[in-house]
């Protein structure tokens, strides 16, 4: 109704959401330096005529006045009509209010606090006064620009940095001048936060008195309650002070207080933030002088908040020893070298002797090494001059981040630590390749990261956390050593049980620097290396030229982007990476990219486990992923999700010596592009030259050749570079055991954390790697073996498991020939589709069959159960879908189905219809349609492969045909696509209904309702689609959902969840009974001899998760998001209505029996 009136951009968004609800908003567009903050809130009576409407000018309404004149009057004004803004000031009028009296807007926001409290934008995390604000979505608020967040996290990471230089002074000074200036930036819980940390800081000195008064000034001054580990750290201080003198009575004092602020004394240390020592120490004098008073002992809750989960523990927890078999002696050793592999935050991986570009033989290594430490060695003290000259200016600027002095985070440790951070830096880049220039902003990040690491680690072990940490680590690597332990208490359990039983790890996210400060330290580190850090460009001839020929190691650019931004990149010296190449210099990688040299810490909230120093989040996070959201929801409700990637990490693995030493031979002689090993330059051959006799024409196809094989050479030179990588981390890992930490993506997928070298990667990484524990084969794992081996071939994709048998007993001979000549014998192996897999495989069943006895032969290959094209199966599952659920091997059946096949089939029958009505290009296409050209259109469908993206897939497939004519193969594409996709809606009907039903949803709550879309999974993980539409520096500071993406997304990413939710299950069940377990998404791994016991609960736990009402609760879901954000709106119910009868539709069902999966041999396999 009132939308008409406003001249507002289509991008403002947030303008027409508070419309719908009833409320009109003069908000600006592009403001820089005005306050955002300040909004005028007007409240609207019915005689709105009568009163007056002030904006940027006073102005006078007339009696005749109408709504819609006043509205026009204000709005629509020629100097925002032409540049399509409203005006500055801000004005908010309630349209549904009843009537009330119009606030002047020169009146405090806060008076008009009850509005509001109506718009859902009444509490700090909505509106910041002073700075941005954020915005409700439904019935939850988004941190959109986390401006009040970042002020909160500079202030205390500030205070724990005064704390750690022993400043508490001028930490208690400044505090106490920051919230005289910018108390109102801070809600009142900030506040106490702030003050609770300063006074643990006090409390660990002793002082307390000072303690003593910054509680009184909390309650007195600032009217806030202060919390118990207020108390608790007030206890600590008489703890360090008192000498029995009155220490009775003193207590007594504390419990009247406490109990005076609606604190209950029996909760003291119930959940401390001291450490063990501290708490030891306050349980003494409490015991000593309070024996009267009872204390609570925090008990985690055990059972879970989900009964597809429940299940699961109904049944007895079976045998499992992760390690049986493993020599684990040195274990403590291996724990002792990670912590200080974590502890040093970089480590050095010696490479393998290979290189991409031609090495100078007239220069050996040695040459190289002497000149990096003479060249070191110079940069050291320049950098060192030039830091101490930095940090003099720095004092003299008063340089401040937020309000916040910066001058502590440049003084907070020795300079040498930053000068050698600083030449650990120049080693990194020296490993970059002169086509890869980084941005300048994930460089300075990461900088910054390494100085606080640093701090960090300093921090922990002064203030005795990593001390706690470390024996609490101690003991559970201890648990997970010993079955019976396991059998009793699952990994979170079992760390959970530690804490209350006295040990004692408190995860202080406080401590972390917000990403404004350690942008701003490397940025200033990166300015000081790019200054000094030179050498002179003929230093490989050592001649000495002239001034003017002396080279930085690193520059900045600016380069233009796809997206039409321009971005500050940071470009290395080739002379550098030449010479650090020459020196065959071990690899730097950040500890985290490594997997682990023993157990990864248990996850046991969204905010610990992984890693045993470096801070792993559960969500690997989006770039404005809402983490608060994830840290609200009840830990009991995401205990399925901790314990599945749990017992996922506690796998161990092995490096396949044999398959290592294969691959690193062929990538030592040059690579082989047609087993996936990358080439070295020479491959290449030298760069076409153009010359003067050639023409204008001629020249130009030179320069076109050139820049096609530089990009060629670069494409390959970054293959080169993972391979290297992979090789020389596998190499460095042998004759170990180790782990992978893992977390997920915010679908709730799992992955794992290191990201250069794990089993998700490719057909060469997976076939690298060996669980760490073996199992006797027995008779079925040696069938199970062979299989296998040729499942991986892709030659009898449409056999029977039999026949599959069968056809590997045939080619025995070759199989071993494979295994004990795999590069001069008949080379079977590298005919297969997963050509490594297929090589490990043939040389551990060779191994078996020479075995005395195969039956008994340990293996420790990983045989892989995969899904039927797992999306569509899902969708069939939901759906009911006969036709669907047999295309996918939902079904029982004599013979594996092929969906692409049968896609393939139904492609060729509707060109057969159309040749027989003489279209043209049906007859042009006919006889070209294959398996391969509709597989991957067939596969994306499920995740909302649009025409034009099926149309490229085509495209490609069809370029990759040199029998099909040239002319014609843009138009066949465009027909064949069509022709695919019309086929898959004709074969899963139900597919495709669901898929509309997803994409309208999430349609209406993307643009109606301008929010993301977000569900939560069946076991419990809340999912939300972080697509926004990029925020513009100089515009307010809010995100507006990208409704295109929030669309398109949500069928795939749903799906995706369900297909973790199985995943998790299985790995539940297969852990309760004692089995191994891995997995890479819809793929499951587990030794030979288990797969059947895996097969059988990876049905029996799809079968439990699609007899849920998954759509129906979706539905639910989503109408209780909208019935929350619509309430008190009655103006739109029957808008509201529509929307909630399109979210309520029903979805028809098929007569699938579900149950029929148990008996389907092709499910997965």
């Amino acid at each position: 109704m009132f939308t008409k009136f406003l001249n507002v951009s289509h991008s403002n968004n947030i303008t027409q959401r508070i419309l719908r609800n009833g409320y009109i908003i003069n908000r600006p567009l592009q403001t820089s330096t005005q306050n955002r903050a300040n909004l005028r809130v007007l409240k609207l009576v019915d005689d709105i005529q009568n009163q007056k409407f002030n904006n940027n000018k006073k102005t006078k309404t007339k009696k005749s006045d109408t709504l819609k004149n006043v509205i026009e009057k204000q709005f629509n004004k020629k100097k925002y009509e032409k540049k399509n803004l409203i005006p500055v000031e801000t004005t908010i009028v309630n349209v549904n209010a009843q009537t009330k009296q119009v606030e002047n807007e020169s009146k405090p926001v806060d008076k008009s606090i009850d509005l509001f409290e109506e718009l859902g934008l009444n509490d700090v995390d909505n509106i910041i006064e002073n700075g941005t604000y954020y915005y409700r979505d439904m019935d939850e608020d988004y941190e959109i620009y986390e401006d009040a967040f970042m002020t909160k996290k500079n202030l205390l990471s500030y205070i724990h940095v005064c704390i750690f230089n022993d400043q508490l002074t001028e930490a208690h000074s400044f505090l106490m001048e920051f919230l005289g200036k910018f108390s109102n930036s801070l809600s009142s819980n900030d506040i106490a936060t702030c003050c609770e940390l300063l006074i643990k800081g006090m409390a660990r000195k002793g002082s307390t008195e000072d303690v003593r008064d910054l509680i009184s000034f909390i309650c007195d001054k600032l009217k806030i309650k202060p919390s118990i580990h207020v108390y608790e750290c007030y206890l600590l201080a008489l703890c360090k002070q008192m000498k029995n003198v009155e220490n009775k009575n003193t207590l007594n004092c504390l419990f009247e207080e406490m109990k005076k602020n609606g604190l209950n004394p029996e909760y003291l240390l119930f959940r401390p933030i001291l450490n063990h020592k501290e708490v030891k120490m306050i349980r003494t004098f409490l015991n000593e002088n309070a024996s009267d008073q009872k204390f609570r002992k925090f008990i985690h809750p055990k059972r879970y908040d989900n009964h597809l989960v429940e299940k699961i523990l109904q049944t007895e927890q079976k045998h499992y020893d992760p390690f049986e078999g493993i020599d684990l002696s040195k274990m403590d050793d291996y724990v002792e070298q990670q912590f200080n592999i974590e502890m040093n935050s970089m480590v050095k991986v010696e490479p393998i002797e290979a290189r991409f570009y031609d090495s100078d033989k007239s220069k050996s290594e040695t040459f190289y090494k002497d000149l990096i430490k003479k060249l070191e060695n110079k940069w050291k003290q320049s950098l060192m001059i030039s830091f101490e000259n930095y940090l003099k200016n720095l004092k003299q600027k008063h340089k401040r981040l937020s309000g916040i002095p910066f001058i502590h985070y440049m003084t907070i440790m020795e300079p040498e630590i930053y000068i050698n951070v600083m030449l650990e830096e120049i080693r990194k880049c020296a490993s970059f390749s002169e086509h890869y220039s980084p941005f300048s902003g994930q460089l300075f990040e990461s900088l910054g990261r390494k100085i606080m690491q640093h701090y960090l680690l300093r921090s922990n072990m002064i203030d005795g956390t990593l001390n706690d940490f470390k024996q609490c680590y101690k003991q559970y690597v201890k648990y997970t050593l010993d079955p019976e332990m396991i059998r009793k208490y699952n990994p979170r359990e079992y760390w959970q049980y530690l804490i209350e039983n006295g040990y004692h790890y408190h995860f202080d996210e406080t401590k972390y620097w917000p990403n404004n400060v350690l942008k701003e330290i490397g940025k200033d580190l990166y300015e000081i290396i790019s200054s000094e850090a030179k050498f002179n460009s003929d230093i490989l001839n050592m001649v000495e030229l002239e001034p003017y020929s002396i080279q930085p190691v690193i520059s900045f650019f600016y380069k233009n982007h796809e997206t039409f931004k321009t971005k500050k990149e940071v470009r290395v010296n080739p002379l550098l990476i030449k010479i650090y190449e020459g020196a065959g210099s071990d690899i730097l990688f950040e500890s985290e990219r490594l997997p682990m040299l023993c157990p990864p810490v248990p996850w046991i909230n969204v905010n610990f486990g992984g890693n045993l120093l470096v801070h792993n989040f559960l969500v690997r996070l989006p770039l404005y992923y809402p983490k608060h959201r994830l840290k609200r929801t009840p830990v009991q409700q995401l205990y399925p999700t901790f314990d599945s990637l749990n017992a996922l990490s506690l796998c161990p693995w092995k490096i396949n010596d044999r398959i290592l030493d294969v691959a690193i031979d062929i990538f030592k002689n040059n690579g082989n592009i047609d087993l996936d090993i990358p080439v070295s330059l020479s491959y290449f051959g030298p760069l076409p030259r153009s010359s003067c006799e050639m023409s204008r024409k001629e020249r130009a196809l030179i320069y076109y050749k050139r820049k096609l094989q530089k990009k060629e050479q670069a494409e390959m030179y970054s293959l080169w570079v993972d391979c290297f990588y992979k090789l020389s981390i596998g190499n460095s890992l042998r004759d170990k055991y180790f782990w992978f930490p893992i977390n997920t993506d915010f679908r709730s997928r799992v992955y794992p954390i290191p990201p250069n070298f794990n089993h998700l990667g490719n057909d060469l990484s997976r076939a690298l790697l060996l669980f760490g524990k073996g199992k006797p084969l027995g008779e079925k794992g040696l069938k199970w073996l062979k299989i296998h081996l040729i499942n991986l071939t892709g030659l009898k994709k449409r056999c029977s498991v039999k026949e599959r048998l069968e056809y590997a007993d045939e080619i025995i001979d070759l199989i071993m020939d494979s295994a004990d000549n795999p590069l001069t014998g008949k080379k079977w192996w590298m005919s297969s589709d997963e050509k490594w897999q297929t090589l490990a495989c043939c040389i551990e069943l060779t191994n078996a069959l020479r075995s005395p006895d195969p039956y008994a032969y340990v293996s420790h290959m990983p045989i892989h159960q995969d899904g039927s094209c797992n999306g569509l199966q899902h969708y069939a599952a939901l759906g009911r879908d006969i036709l669907g659920a047999k295309s996918v091997n939902l079904s029982p059946s004599e013979y594996p189905q092929d969906v692409y096949s049968d896609v393939a089939a139904l492609v060729e029958a509707e060109i057969e219809k159309d040749c027989a009505n003489g279209v043209e290009i049906a007859n042009i296409v006919k006889g070209f349609i294959t398996r391969k050209i509709v597989k991957q259109t067939v596969m994306t469908y499920v995740y909302g492969v649009t025409k034009y993206g099926a149309k490229l897939q085509v495209l490609k497939r069809l370029k990759e045909d040199s029998h099909f004519p040239e002319s014609h193969k843009v138009t066949a594409s465009v027909y064949i696509s069509e022709k695919i996709l019309f086929s898959i809606r004709k074969m899963f009907t139900q597919t495709r209904i669901i898929q509309d039903w997803l994409t309208d949803c999430a349609q209406i709550i993307s643009t109606d309702y301008n929010s993301t879309v977000e569900w939560i999974t069946p076991l419990g993980f809340p999912v939300i689609q972080s697509y926004y539409k990029n925020p513009r520096k100089n515009a307010p500071t809010l995100l507006i959902p990208n409704s295109m993406k929030q669309k398109n997304a949500f069928p795939a990413n749903f799906i995706h969840s369900l297909d973790s939710s199985h995943m998790m299950l299985t790995s539940l069940e297969c852990h309760r009974n004692g089995l191994t377990f891995s997995s890479v998404h819809d793929c499951y791994w587990t030794h030979a001899s288990q797969i059947d016991m895996m097969n059988y609960f990876c049905r029996k736990q799809f079968i439990a998760l699609h007899n849920e009402p998954i759509l129906d609760n979706l539905a639910r879901f989503l109408r209780k998001k909208l019935e929350l954000y619509d309430k008190n709106h009655k103006r739109y119910s029957s808008e509201y209505s529509e929307l909630i009868k399109h979210i309520d539709r029903s979805i028809p069902k098929g007569e699938f029996q579900l149950n029929s999966v148990m008996d389907s041999v092709y499910f997965f396999s």
